[in-house]
């Protein structure tokens, strides 16, 4: 029951993400947050455009879930991220992603930077 928990909970937080057209990765290079974080363009630029992806930030898309409320999901681990994107029969309809396996990689890592240990779920 955890596992799939941690499973939906990951299947929020990719909710209407989109590929680059091109069935190509876009490249792994790094910006950086207001909070002083790397925030990987690939993350900002394909999944950025639904979710909020940095911490302290609104999703653009109201339907697409917060980054840092997803990750620090109880249960959900680096390795049931890795194996939901692994997936694409995992994904939400609204979902139109083709995810390789530098990109899974790319956002797990990721994620995972946003957990934290005083987490508090904001309202709304």
């Amino acid at each position: 029951m955890k596992h799939a928990a941690a499973i939906l909970a990951a299947s929020l937080a990719l909710v209407a993400c989109q590929t680059t057209g091109a069935g190509e990765p876009a490249p792994a290079a790094s910006a950086v947050a207001a909070d002083g974080s790397a925030v990987p363009t690939y993350v900002t630029a394909i999944c950025g455009e639904c979710h909020a992806v940095r911490p302290n930030s609104v999703s653009p898309n109201p339907q697409a879930p917060n980054w840092v409320d997803i990750a620090n999901s109880p249960g959900l681990t680096r390795e049931t991220l890795v194996v939901f994107l692994s997936d694409a029969h995992n994904y939400p309809m609204q979902m139109d992603v083709d995810l390789v396996d530098e990109d899974i990689e790319i956002i797990a890592d990721y994620m995972m930077t946003l957990q934290t240990d005083d987490y508090v779920r904001r309202p709304g």
